[in-house]
């Protein structure tokens, strides 16, 4: 039967009508920063020392980083106790310090004015936190001690790591991804003894027969007691189960599970995390732990002197100490040490000086614990003034040429960079004592003197002067001798 047009034309506009309608809105992405990094922590006298990079992208999405601020966590940890999961831990009761953090620029607007510095640190800037130790917030807080193995299982592990055969009695250890052993059943026995005042016994049991082969990873059951005899002495089974190298069934590494740590020692433990102007949390950062053990004593102060290009500090170091000390210079109040790395030896020397201006050091001495840095309280400060009292070097490459009436002297440039001239020095033959014809410096590597007299036999020397106060002047360059004309 034939379909009438405007039937067609109705089901065809339903179609178009139906593809084109909108399913119900998705949710919208509730965005996270990722952990902060490079996290890591040290102590400096009374002060724990937390640095880690403010999270720079989101966790879950991409665009600007979603985050307001930093959340610090802290507890400290009794020596030999159980470290906490995150889900104990990251939790507002450990929560010592909330950091602001600087807002990213919005694409294609102009950062705002501002009357004041911003002092926040932006996303992605590697920032420090300092936290005053006392001896509130060192009290332990989490004080489980750490579960010991076991004898048997330490037994049972050495003679394992020895090839030694398992005791008699003792059931195998599962092998990796199988069931763990099933402990010894007891002994069945072979008759039930007579009844007095009965007639007799009933008969005797039959014997057990021997059970099917045990499935792989199950220990067999043991053979029945023989009379007369004395029973194996019983082994405790090792229940733990085997830790699995790989997968099984594939060669794929297993996952690692960490140990519980603990250390002979109280400690405190950090982490840190990124949070939205909304309030969602972000992932925490690893985390970092800090020995609660007496730092070093304070050194010393150093001795400070100067050279024409720098500034030497020397201190008297212990010739030998356990653990080995190191030190750390600071200039002034600053937070950062100016040496890149600790400096076992006595001796450190600063490039670069700046005559007349005063400049102050202290050291700390350092031990570590690992990787943790242990500084002492400062030593005392030593200041220095560096004056200049480094002379230029001796003009070079002197010469003179003899005209009518005149004498032309030429020489090289020295190089200094505080340089303020020349002096040119002048005295009749043998020349024992020149006198200079300049009053003042001259910038010029040339000179013409028009002072001489005809057949006068003239010495001629060159004299560098800087600009220190007073002014260094150079040893006299080459002599050089002309008659004039």
């Amino acid at each position: 039967m034939a379909v009438p047009r405007r039937f067609v034309f109705i089901a065809v506009a339903a179609l178009a009508v139906g593809c084109g309608r909108k399913g119900p809105p998705l949710a919208p992405l509730h965005l996270v920063p990722v952990p902060p990094a490079n996290i890591s922590v040290a102590r400096v006298g009374a002060d724990a020392q937390v640095r880690f990079d403010i999270p720079a992208k989101n966790q879950n999405g991409p665009g600007p980083v979603e985050i307001d601020r930093i959340e610090v966590f802290a507890a400290t940890v009794a020596a030999g106790a159980v470290r906490p999961a995150n889900r104990e831990f990251v939790n507002p009761k450990y929560r010592i310090a909330t950091i602001a953090v600087k807002p990213p620029p919005v694409e294609g607007e102009a950062p705002p004015a501002e009357s004041t510095p911003d002092t926040r640190p932006s996303p992605g800037e590697h920032t420090t936190f300092t936290e005053t130790l006392t001896e509130k917030t060192m009290e332990p807080v989490f004080t489980t001690p750490s579960p010991k193995p076991s004898v048997a299982a330490s037994a049972a592990g050495a003679a394992a790591a020895a090839g030694t055969p398992p005791t008699a009695g003792a059931t195998a250890p599962a092998a990796a991804g199988e069931l763990p052993p099933v402990p010894n059943l007891p002994s069945a026995p072979t008759a039930i003894p007579a009844v007095p005042n009965l007639p007799s016994a009933p008969p005797a049991i039959p014997q057990v027969p021997a059970l099917p082969e045990a499935p792989a990873g199950i220990a067999p059951v043991p053979p029945l007691p023989v009379p007369g005899e004395n029973p194996p002495a019983a082994v405790s089974p090792d229940l733990s189960p085997t830790p699995l190298t790989t997968l099984p069934g594939t060669s794929t590494p297993a996952p690692t599970v960490p140990a519980v740590e603990s250390t002979p020692y109280p400690a405190r433990i950090y982490t840190v995390r990124g949070v939205t102007k909304s309030g969602r949390p972000g992932p925490p950062s690893a985390r970092v732990e800090l020995p609660l053990v007496e730092p070093p004593a304070a050194p010393p102060a150093p001795a400070a002197t100067s050279t024409e290009s720098s500034i030497v500090l020397t201190w008297t170091a212990p010739a030998t100490s356990n653990p080995p000390i190191a030190y750390n210079i600071y200039k002034g109040g600053a937070a950062d040490p100016i040496n890149s790395a600790p400096v076992a030896a006595g001796k450190y020397e600063r490039a670069g000086v700046t005559f007349g201006t005063e400049e102050c050091f202290t050291l700390r001495a350092v031990e570590k614990i690992g990787a943790i840095s242990l500084e002492s309280v400062p030593s005392a400060p030593v200041c220095l003034t560096p004056r200049d009292t480094f002379p230029p070097a001796a003009p070079k490459g002197l010469s003179v040429v003899a005209g009518t009436g005149t004498m032309n002297l030429g020489w090289d440039a020295n190089t200094e960079p505080d340089l303020a001239g020349y002096l040119i020095l002048r005295g009749e033959a043998p020349g024992d004592t020149l006198q200079p014809l300049t009053p003042a410096p001259i910038t010029a590597t040339s000179y013409e003197d028009k002072t001489v007299k005809p057949g006068v036999r003239y010495v001629y020397a060159i004299v560098a002067v800087d600009k220190a106060s007073p002014p260094n002047r150079s040893a006299p360059s080459a002599r050089i001798e002309e008659t004039a004309r």
